[in-house]
């Protein structure tokens, strides 16, 4: 497992909470429109001034890239979360759900932090490094229960996963992508 983590630098409280109300605003409208999401809204609906905005993320991009970090931590925090249950099997399909409709509601973001997610050493590299590393164990787990076949790799899952998030993004179908999403479980299943 990766020893590096994520660490933020601390900030007042009133600093934190407009940190946390910006960023949770922007991971609801990036859920509900994707990435083309409009600054100006973002700090209406967070009830900050665009100022406080800026002063946090300074570009859209760096707005964009601090959504899809805050997601990246929490999948690790689900996996770690999941790690102890009964059945390794729900637990390591649980969390590739929480992958697929992290896809889903993140539409389009993926490609607006591809290169900081490819980056040696940026702090989303970081982070999906270490929440694969959290679900490589979920998977590990349900091998060595014998649910899983062993010659499956995490990576192999995830892109499969997200295949089926970009190949349903324009006409989102629940029960099709239900479907999918059963037919790539029943193929890692034993």
């Amino acid at each position: 497992m990766s020893e590096a983590t994520v660490t933020r630098a601390p900030r007042r409280a009133d600093a934190q909470r407009n940190y946390e109300i910006i960023l949770a605003t922007a991971r609801a409208a990036i859920a509900e429109r994707g990435a083309n999401i409009v600054l100006e809204d973002i700090a209406r609906d967070a009830g900050v001034g665009i100022g406080t905005l800026y002063r946090h993320f300074p570009t859209r991009q760096d707005l964009l890239e601090a959504a899809f970090l805050d997601e990246a931590l929490e999948l690790r925090a689900r996996a770690i979360a999941l790690a102890d249950a009964p059945s390794t099997f729900d637990a390591l399909v649980s969390w590739l759900r929480l992958q697929r409709d992290f896809g889903a509601h993140g539409r389009s973001m993926g490609a607006a932090v591809m290169n900081a997610k490819h980056t040696e050493g940026t702090e989303i590299q970081i982070a999906c490094a270490s929440m694969r590393d959290a679900g490589a164990v979920l998977l590990q787990h349900a091998q060595a229960a014998g649910e899983v076949r062993a010659e499956v790799e995490l990576v192999d899952v995830l892109r499969l996963i997200h295949g089926i998030v970009l190949a349903n993004e324009q006409a989102p179908d629940a029960r099709r992508v239900e479907g999918m999403f059963d037919l790539v479980i029943a193929g890692i299943r034993t």
